[in-house]
C-alpha cells in the first residue's frame, strides 16, 4: 500500500482523547464511515473509509506505561486529506497491518506522542489530515503518526 495526500484549506474539527482507564485514544467526533483499521505501532488504527481510501483519523489501544519520553517536536503540516491506496481492495470491517512494531513515544512538555519514526528528513511531506494529528510520509510511505492528546483522568 502506498499514502498520499491532497491538499485543503479548511481547517478540522474535533479533537484526540487519551483515555487513561482503558489505555485507549478516541477521536472525537468519531467519523461512523470510517469501516477499515490500519494498523500500527500494536494496536493504534488509521480509521479509513474503504471506498475511497480516505484515513479519517486514528484511534485504538496504546497503553500509556509503555511510551518512551522524548524531546522530539511535532511537525508542522500542511493542510490536507490523507489517503491510501491498497494493492488489493478490502474487506470492510476488518484491519490490515502495517506496521505494528512501531513504539509509542511521548512528549511530556506538549502532550504529544509519536507513532513511529520519530525523526523527520528533508523530502519528508507532513500531512495534518485531522485536527492536531500529522502524518509523515516518505516516499509514499508512512513512516510516524503525531497527535496532540487530551488526557482524560482515569475514575
Amino acid at each position: 500500500m502506498i499514502f498520499t495526500f491532497t491538499k485543503r484549506i479548511s481547517r478540522f474539527n474535533g479533537e484526540l482523547l487519551y483515555i487513561e482507564r482503558d489505555y485507549s485514544l478516541l477521536y472525537r467526533p468519531h467519523d461512523k464511515n470510517a469501516n477499515i483499521s490500519i494498523m500500527i505501532g500494536g494496536y493504534t488504527s488509521l480509521d479509513t473509509i474503504c471506498e475511497t481510501g480516505l484515513i479519517t483519523h486514528i484511534s485504538g489501544l496504546n497503553p500509556k506505561h509503555i511510551w518512551i519520553p522524548t524531546i522530539a517536536q511535532m511537525p508542522r503540516g500542511v493542510l490536507g486529506n490523507l489517503l491510501v491506496h491498497f494493492d488489493n481492495p478490502p474487506l470492510k470491517g476488518t484491519g490490515i497491518d502495517y506496521n505494528r512494531g512501531w513504539k509509542t513515544f511521548h512528549n511530556l512538555n506538549n502532550n504529544c506522542i509519536c507513532v513511529g519514526d520519530c525523526v523527520t528528513v528533508e523530502g519528508d511531506d507532513c500531512v495534518e489530515f485531522a485536527n492536531g494529528i500529522v502524518a509523515v510520509l516518505r516516499k509514499n510511505q508512512l513512516v510516524s503518526l503525531w497527535a496532540k492528546v487530551t488526557f482524560l483522568d482515569a475514575e
